[in-house]
């Protein structure tokens, strides 16, 4: 998607590739390099899929698309426009979610934004 981040949770059942309705680990992907946020991987918060837009720690964003099981069934792609991933972004810093691996300059960044929350 041109002009748009893709953000990718691991919101479906491991037994079975279903949607599960919870996002604990997610990665963000841009030119082929991702950064991956954990806030619990065996579980996490309440995630929905709308018409349109994704819910999470009750914030709407808006997507303008999506690609489920991507790489394996556990992960869905969702693809934001560039104001709608910067405002996940900070929700997530915010709601305790921290970098646990990718690039160092970006994971350092997210992790002090994460602090000052």
């Amino acid at each position: 998607m041109k002009n748009c981040i893709a953000i990718d949770f691991a919101c479906n059942d491991p037994d079975n590739g279903n949607f599960a309705g919870y996002a604990g680990v997610a990665s963000v992907t841009w030119g082929g390099i991702d950064c991956d946020l954990e806030l619990d991987p065996y579980g996490g918060v309440r995630f929905t899929e709308l018409r349109g837009a994704i819910r999470i720690h009750r914030h709407v964003f808006k997507i303008e698309g999506y690609r489920h099981w991507l790489g394996n069934w556990c992960w869905n792609r969702y693809w934001l426009p560039r104001s709608e991933y910067r405002r996940l972004i900070r929700l997530l810093a915010k709601n305790g979610w921290r970098c646990t691996g990718g690039i160092a300059r970006w994971a350092e960044a997210y992790n002090r934004m994460a602090r000052l929350r």
